[in-house]
């Protein structure tokens, strides 16, 4: 009588269905090895989230949990805002605002997504369902993303690249085709506004589609290169101090 095996959900949520069969898995699980997990007295958010999450790896949170005598309950259930695609490898995948790994993409191609691509380098492997250490790269992509056009002209952002998730460097590529490198623990506004003195007043437009990267990441000093240069970081071009 008391056992929870029907629930009403939000529109926006997952299927009433999928949240039926939630709780049919909950019912063969016993709290002190007696009572089902989906019974009224027992079943709350941290009982039935991760239950849905085991085959929903969409869902985000359980926003509202109303539960009505003898066996009703009513859910508004949040899901996962595909805000990033993260590549590593040859495999993508979607990327909530919490950096959490939400879903493969079967096929990637960048017409077909209105999503920051962010590539991991590291090629590192990505488990469906997991969060990522990104929470920094994740901030510093938003501040950068919204601060860009009102402070660079000369080119736009196609996409953004860690050497590996735990990394504090981040790398811009240019429409362009040149690299940014930025240290995600200095201020957005200073690094871009070393590259704004650095494109305007130390290297000459007709030269940008030559150069290689940018390095912004030390605090009074950026390095360029170009594509026909030695381009490991001891042999690059170096700029006058910024400030």
């Amino acid at each position: 009588v008391f056992l929870i095996k029907e629930a009403s959900v939000n529109e926006s949520g997952p299927s009433a269905d999928d949240v039926r069969e939630a709780l049919s898995r909950l019912q063969n699980q016993r709290l002190w090895y007696i009572i089902p997990s989906n019974h009224i007295l027992i079943l709350d958010k941290a009982i039935l989230l991760p239950e849905l999450r085991k085959f929903l790896p969409e869902v985000r949170s359980i926003k509202i949990l109303k539960k009505s005598w003898p066996n009703k309950l009513a859910l508004d259930i949040e899901l996962r805002s595909p805000r990033y695609v993260w590549q590593s490898g040859t495999n993508f995948y979607l990327l909530d605002q919490d950096g959490v790994v939400f879903q493969q993409i079967p096929s990637y191609t960048p017409e077909a997504f209105s999503q920051s691509l962010v590539v991991d380098s590291s090629a590192a492997g990505v488990e469906t369902g997991s969060a990522l250490p990104i929470q920094k790269v994740i901030q510093f992509i938003e501040d950068i993303s919204r601060e860009w056009s009102g402070k660079i002209n000369e080119t736009d952002i196609v996409s953004f690249g860690v050497p590996a998730a735990r990394s504090k460097d981040i790398i811009v590529k240019t429409g362009i085709g040149f690299n940014l490198y930025f240290d995600v623990e200095r201020p957005v506004l200073e690094q871009l506004a070393d590259l704004k003195i650095v494109l305007r007043e130390q290297i000459r437009p007709e030269t940008f589609s030559g150069l290689s990267y940018i390095d912004l990441r030390l605090p009074t000093i950026a390095y360029y290169c170009y594509r026909d240069a030695a381009c490991a970081p001891e042999n690059a071009t170096s700029t006058s101090p910024l400030r």
